[in-house]
């Protein structure tokens, strides 16, 4: 296979901005930037979340069974640079109504229970049914607003 020509090909298949939310045993919030999301059905409604094998999100998730995404709307760069570098404390949270922390003035919000964590590849696809969501202003920051690429 083309190395170059895989990747550029991978990296055309368009993104959304999110932020994943999650919680420690011990209560301690967590937020992560991710971008691999998709709906995989409609009854039940069921997301499914990429997470980096080696991540601290993927532990909460695995120990919790849940976690929340955050759409970026339009105009959120500054937030997802924050979290990208780590600056948590600029980013404004508020609580889903199961506790878990999602964007103040984000586009919207789903709160996800997990079903099951396939273990294939670099990444784990946490299944899970969506449980309860909320509408906030604005549309969904695509990945390409940040002029940023994750796939290849």
């Amino acid at each position: 296979m083309d190395k170059k020509a895989k990747k550029r090909v991978l990296q055309m298949i368009p993104y959304g901005a999110y932020v994943v939310g999650t919680k420690t045993n011990e209560g301690a919030e967590h937020l992560m930037f991710g971008t691999w999301l998709m709906q995989t059905s409609f009854k039940p409604p069921l997301v499914a979340f990429a997470l980096s094998e080696d991540s601290r999100t993927l532990a909460n998730v695995r120990e919790s069974k849940s976690f929340a995404v955050s759409v970026l709307a339009d105009g959120m760069e500054g937030v997802a640079e924050s979290l990208v570098d780590g600056s948590f404390k600029k980013v404004k949270t508020e609580r889903t109504p199961s506790g878990l922390p999602v964007l103040v003035g984000a586009a919207g919000w789903i709160d996800c229970h997990v079903l099951e964590i396939s273990e294939k590849g670099d990444h784990r696809i946490a299944l899970a049914e969506v449980v309860d969501v909320a509408s906030g202003p604005g549309k969904l920051m695509p990945l390409d607003a940040l002029k940023w690429h994750y796939g290849g």
